[in-house]
């Protein structure tokens, strides 16, 4: 009988360490950390190219590593995937399923992208994030007898990158696009 004591007792130790050692997972991660889908509905493309849908898995977010794979829907209906790994030191490092080239620095609360292209095409962009909050809705009055459902307040996390994008011909489009983590 003391075992069966013993093994629960091990059992709820490890279950309260459980989310300590989940949040220390992410200890250590920047601003990108985590996975983001794009809200093209508070996105502006400027007279860039339009993007259906885009989500961004960031995996690693410190100054020694920075990766994360893109699975995006072009304008045209057609699907795009590539992925990055590099240190965020300012040095251009390779994209894989694309010719370009991206390099990052980061700063407390800002990230800093370059994307070289080989048609000459040169990418500016700064990444922020807000957490926007939603206030818990006003609780209704209900009949005697009735339970009032009160929702809870809402925390969502925004990034946003505000890019300039300067074309071979010299135009400049300038793009807003607009995050949501997702988990």
């Amino acid at each position: 009988m003391k075992n069966l004591s013993l093994r629960i007792w091990i059992v709820l130790a490890m279950l309260a360490l459980a989310p300590g050692a989940l949040i220390a997972q992410t200890a250590g991660q920047g601003i990108m950390f985590g996975t983001w889908k794009l809200n093209v509905a508070k996105s502006d493309f400027g007279d860039g190219p339009k993007v259906m849908a885009m989500t961004v898995k960031v995996t690693s977010d410190t100054p020694e590593l920075i990766q994360f794979s893109v699975d995006e829907t072009v304008g045209s209906g057609f699907n795009v995937s590539y992925s990055y790994k590099g240190a965020a030191d300012g040095k251009p490092y390779p994209i894989v399923g694309s010719s370009s080239i991206y390099s990052y620095t980061e700063e407390p609360d800002v990230v800093h992208e370059t994307q070289k292209d080989t048609d000459g095409t040169l990418t500016k962009g700064d990444f922020t994030v807000t957490v926007i909050s939603t206030p818990a809705p006003k609780s209704a009055t209900t009949t005697k007898g009735a339970k009032a459902v009160v929702q809870p307040a809402t925390k969502n996390t925004r990034g946003t990158w505000i890019y300039t994008i300067t074309n071979p011909d010299g135009s400049v489009v300038k793009q807003t696009l607009v995050f949501d983590l997702v988990a």
